[in-house]
């Protein structure tokens, strides 16, 4: 049960990814520039209040110096790119491991 839960998150993540491509490919086209969004940038026109208080929670827990290292690293990486690898890996851990089912059952 677990598994099939992290196994449907990561496909949700990938497909998350995959949307967010084709929205960054429609604004490169728009802008005839390529054009990225990052995982900051989409989190913040999604969810604004909560990148604020995460932002103010993180600095009040961890210290500034370790909320400006995360919100940057998140400032750097593509939202594509992070949904992509995020949801590859959670499908990647559920998989199911047992090679001697066979994938279609034999008759008789």
């Amino acid at each position: 049960m677990i598994r099939f839960l992290v196994r449907t998150l990561g496909l949700w993540l990938l497909a998350g990814g995959f949307a967010a491509a084709v929205i960054d490919g429609m604004a490169s086209v728009a802008a005839s520039a390529p054009r990225l969004a990052t995982a900051a940038q989409s989190w913040k026109s999604v969810f604004p209040a909560t990148f604020e208080s995460a932002s103010a929670s993180l600095a009040a827990t961890a210290g500034p110096a370790v909320r400006d290292a995360v919100f940057g690293l998140l400032g750097l990486v593509p939202t594509c790119l992070l949904l992509g690898v995020v949801g590859f890996a959670l499908v990647a851990i559920a998989r199911d491991r047992s090679g001697d089912r066979p994938v279609i059952a034999p008759r008789g």
